[in-house]
């Protein structure tokens, strides 16, 4: 069996085995003469002594051993195969260690990171149950060592010097606090290694049974009349298709295909959580997206997060039937699903089977604050009720979450305060296993993403004691200016009263005072240490986040001001100095991997800045700049043109004012809001512009939008994309009166789920009248 394939068991039955607690042995600083002398004044007094046949893991714990001690002393110490030819102190690795040794290993769980590391006079042996806690042992003796991996890379790995080492006399038994310890996507395999992070990522989007909507159309939900996307699991056909598929996946003989099952279902199998067919996960449910119409299983029970109704009964019960039928034969089967979206909340008829794993994902909810800060209700109080009510439904589960701010480029927000009282909070809960979607920007998240590998291993980990640490050492001299910098980006955050996660409200937290003291610190930090030395490249590394934030900042501004041309200067000025400096550093400095920070600004403002930059030159001149706060009135039901909210005539001094492009809807008290809003301004359009095309422009809005003009209905031009993106654009010409006051009406539908985290909803960007240049 290979390596990975034990990993994958192990980690299975470490699942359920419910003794995921942490174990740490002892291993304090001791007095001198209770060391083992590795290195004695820069010559190696030790030997590395690898099994017959090692694994590759175990190779690699030889590697990294020989590789750092070197780095740390000069010395090279030699790696065998036969602990005869050894020559002082023996270091065993993995299954040239007694088998006995990890024996004592197993009544804590079989976890497959667990290592055992026992120093004693003349032998150091390095186990674990499995290769890959062989060679977590070997990065536990390097760490006591000092060896640091603070960033990827040669860039942020500190190797102390010495001409002696010594390790001091212990037996440490540890193993990680959840079986699963995932920060993804990060492309630095080596970093991910040494941080002990891994493991198996449960729960998935999707069935294993996946008809054609267009020829079974009554298999799946419906709205308006329509098949959607999503099956209709209270179908006894789907039911039976599935339980079908989960049979195929759980046979005793792999490839035995069952009978009745239907020609195309084979060839997508769910994803197995495991290799023990006896206790194996089985992971499925709903597609993402929208598209669940109503069903008879669904209870009564609104979402307040998205205004949708939670359709998670519907789907526990349809669990609960198919593990009904599998648990007769596999009585440990479980199925995993993303606790997610508009089936996060607990259900509130069905009792999960106990075998039902919830991956909770909280996607729509705050990602600004963390879950202690009492100013965030969604985070500080929703979140915790949704976990209890789970709890006590008598479930495990694991824990997914968002660690980065979404429709956000790449903006200064490092996530510390999330970091240090989040995986505490979940252990404490009970979550089994970890996995943090992230886009690691390591200009603002390298502290963050080290401090949460760490404390996956360890939630009782001394959290202060590790940043001083992780300061002091990887900036030396600048460590103090460096640790001011983020603790002010941290109280930045903590203190804003904006919520959810959108790129909009960040200029009222990034606010000129904290810039400036931002910039003054990241100064401080690059004074104090030399020009060139690899103290100053970690700073840079920050400072070209920062910079990257300084500039997207004044390109915000600038649009806000209708100042296109400026705007379109700090784009390109982005794009072709700023992005690339921080993507050619190592680690890069902005986010190159899934929602990478060129696809960013490619989707959420080049459309933007780029049409209004059209549309203000080459002859194109704007007529009216629309302001920032208009008239609005809420009107969920739909019935506002029934109403007459549209004509010219109506007065709107009892709508509310609400601004536009300055606030988003959440920060303006509408964080929930779905239905329409229509909104209401004047703007005089000059004669001059008499005889040309004048077009009316949005440039954001979230999600559909209808215009008028003096009453008059005006044809789209351009269908926009919500939230920012796209911009809708309508033809005014025939609507326009010149010379006098002209009323626009605007009706903006807020009702999709996309991207209900950002908050937004209404009109998100600033509007125009603008004129075609002259024929």
């Amino acid at each position: 069996m290979s390596g990975e394939d034990l990993l994958g068991a192990a980690l299975t039955t470490a699942l359920l085995s419910l003794s995921l607690c942490l174990t740490r042995g002892a291993s304090a600083a001791t007095p001198a003469d209770a060391e083992v002398v590795l290195v004695r004044d820069g010559v190696a007094t030790a030997a590395i002594v690898l099994p017959p046949e090692p694994t590759g893991n175990e190779r690699l714990a030889a590697t990294e051993l020989q590789t750092h001690l070197q780095m740390i002393s000069g010395a090279e110490l030699p790696i065998l195969a036969d602990a005869e030819e050894a020559i002082g102190v023996r270091i065993l690795i993995g299954g040239a260690a007694p088998r006995s040794l990890a024996d004592a290993i197993r009544p804590g769980g079989t976890d497959p990171a667990s290592f055992r590391l026992v120093v004693r006079p003349g032998t150091v042996a390095m186990v674990g149950l499995f290769d890959q806690g062989t060679l977590f042992a070997a990065y536990e003796l390097l760490e006591q060592l000092g060896v640091r991996w603070f960033i990827p890379g040669d860039l942020g790995t500190v190797i102390p010097k010495a001409r002696t080492v010594a390790a001091a006399l212990q037996d440490t038994i540890q193993r990680p606090a959840f079986a699963a310890r995932i920060l993804d996507p990060i492309s630095e395999t080596e970093w991910k290694r040494r941080l002990r992070l891994g493991g198996l990522s449960p729960g998935a989007h999707g069935f294993p049974f996946a008809p054609d909507p267009q020829t079974r159309p009554e298999l799946f939900a419906h709205e308006n009349g329509r098949p959607t996307g999503q099956l209709r699991v209270s179908s006894p056909e789907v039911l039976r298709q599935v339980i079908a598929a989960c049979r195929a996946a759980l046979a005793p003989k792999p490839g035995t295909k069952p009978k009745g099952l239907e020609e195309g279902v084979w060839e997508h199998l769910p994803c197995a959580y495991g290799r023990d067919p006896a206790s194996q996960y089985i992971s499925m449910g709903p597609n993402d997206g929208a598209g669940f119409g109503s069903d008879p299983w669904d209870a009564d029970d609104m979402d307040p997060l998205n205004g949708r109704l939670s359709v998670t009964d519907r789907y526990i019960r349809f669990y609960n039937l198919v593990l009904e039928d599998l648990q007769r034969d596999y009585p440990k089967v479980g199925i995993a699903f993303f606790c997610y979206s508009n089936y996060m909340r607990p259900p509130v008829r069905e009792k999960p089977n106990p075998r039902i794993l919830p991956v909770f994902a909280p996607i729509d909810v705050c990602r600004f604050h963390s879950i202690d800060n009492p100013r965030c209700w969604e985070r500080h109080s929703y979140l915790d009720w949704v976990v209890d009510r789970w709890r006590s439904l008598g479930v495990e589960m694991v824990y997914r979450g968002y660690l980065f701010n979404l429709a956000d480029p790449g903006m200064p927000i490092s996530m510390i305060r999330q970091v240090r009282t989040e995986i505490p909070y979940y252990h404490r809960k009970g979550m089994i296993a970890w996995t943090q979607e992230i886009h690691p920007m390591w200009a603002y998240h390298a502290p963050a993403l080290y401090l949460a590998a760490k404390m996956l291993w360890n939630p009782d980990l001394d959290v202060d004691a590790t940043l001083d640490e992780y300061f002091t050492k990887l900036y030396g001299p600048a460590a103090t200016a460096m640790r001011a910098h983020f603790d002010c980006l941290e109280e930045a955050y903590y203190r804003a009263d904006c919520h959810a996660g959108n790129v909009f409200d960040m200029p009222h937290i990034l606010t000129p005072p904290v810039m400036a003291e931002l910039s003054a610190t990241l100064r401080q930090a690059e004074q104090a240490v030399p020009a060139g030395s690899v103290q100053a490249r970690r700073v840079h590394l920050t400072r070209l986040g920062f910079d990257f934030g300084q500039v997207q900042l004044a390109m915000m501004a600038a649009v806000n001001a209708h100042d296109f041309v400026e705007a379109h200067r700090l784009l390109t000025r982005l794009n072709n100095e700023i992005i690339p400096r921080g993507l050619e550093n190592r680690p890069p400095a902005l986010v190159t991997d899934y929602g990478a920070t060129t696809t960013f600004m490619a989707r959420f403002w080049e459309p933007l800045v780029k049409q209004g930059y059209e549309r203000v030159t080459g002859g194109n001149e704007v007529v009216a700049k629309l302001p920032d706060t208009w008239m609005v009135m809420l009107e969920s039901s739909g019935a506002g043109e029934g109403l007459g909210l549209e004509q010219p005539e109506v007065d709107s001094s009892s709508w509310m004012p609400l601004r536009t492009y300055s606030r988003s809807w959440s920060s303006q008290g509408l964080r929930y809001y779905k239905g329409d809003a229509w909104y209401r301004t004047s703007a005089v359009v000059d004669e001059q512009y008499r005889g040309r095309k004048v077009r009316l422009w949005l440039g954001g809005v979230d999600d559909q939008a209808a215009a008028w003009l003096n009453g008059q209905p005006l044809p789209v031009i351009t269908r926009g994309e919500a939230p920012i993106g796209v911009p809708w654009e309508f033809d005014a010409t025939d609507a326009v009166a010149f010379g006098k006051p002209n009323v626009v009406v605007v009706k903006v539908t807020n009702g999709r789920l996309e991207l209900q985290e950002i908050g937004t909803g209404g009109l998100t960007g600033p509007a125009m009248l603008w004129a075609a240049a002259a024929p």
